[in-house]
């Protein structure tokens, strides 16, 4: 799956999460809308509302928010959840296979990234915060939404979230080769970025890139890059892969 970053300059508050404890699943309630269509609303409404990620009809995943960022789009629920807004064809609210795939796909990635499992409260739905019908197809046809009185449509979206981590967890064990990552090119997007000696930001500074150029990244750790130069490691969320 490929992630398009398209970071916001607008309604992103800059607030990293201090915990993340749940991915939350919305809709756009906007029929046809394509992926970027919604992210550039986010970035030129007055309306204070962003999304950490877009999935849009054809599949394709538009990072609008670093997933460790705050956005505001889960209400009461920011501070603690990464949010992923869906495109849809018509008002039902049903997700076309394409956004469906990678809709389980990105969830059962951050669930592992965060350490979440989506069938014990690790992935819910706006609706489970605000009891607004969000994302309607998988709220209950009595409380607003398409989706079937017990649930099914949600019900089979978190045993297929699990499944992909299982189905992930388990070719990575057969295969480990594969989960070595090739060299990369990064283009550093803020002004400092420092370099740590580990990959996390509980290890001290070793330096800092200062000239917004180019670097390649030889090993990744979660969010973190680590340099050709073995200078140390970068947070990713202030690059932009080439």
């Amino acid at each position: 799956m490929t992630i398009t970053n398209a970071y916001l300059t607008h309604n992103r508050p800059y607030t990293k999460r201090s915990k993340t404890t749940a991915i939350a699943i919305h809709w756009v309630a906007n029929p046809g809308s394509s992926a970027m269509a919604n992210r550039n609303y986010f970035q030129n409404t007055d309306v204070e509302v962003s999304a950490n990620y877009v999935i849009g009809l054809e599949g394709e995943v538009i990072c609008c928010i670093p997933d460790a960022e705050v956005a505001w789009c889960t209400n009461q629920a920011n501070a603690y959840t990464v949010s992923i807004e869906n495109c849809h064809p018509d008002w039902t609210g049903e997700f076309r296979a394409a956004t469906y795939r990678s809709l389980v796909e990105l969830t059962a990635q951050l669930c592992q990234k965060y350490q979440l499992h989506p069938e014990t409260g690790g992935v819910i739905r706006h609706y489970d915060v605000t009891g607004k019908d969000c994302p309607k197809w998988f709220v209950p046809e009595n409380h607003g939404g398409t989706d079937t009185k017990d649930g099914a449509h949600w019900k089979k979206f978190l045993k297929d979230v699990a499944n992909q981590m299982r189905q992930s967890k388990k070719e990575s064990q057969m295969n480990p080769s594969k989960n070595l990552p090739k060299p990369y090119l990064v283009k550093v997007t803020a002004d400092v970025l420092n370099i740590r000696k580990g990959a996390g930001t509980q290890y001290p500074v070793v330096g800092t890139i200062q000239d917004r150029g180019v670097y390649t990244i030889i090993d990744t750790c979660n969010k973190w890059g680590f340099l050709k130069s073995k200078a140390g490691w970068i947070c990713l969320d202030y690059v932009n892969k080439i």
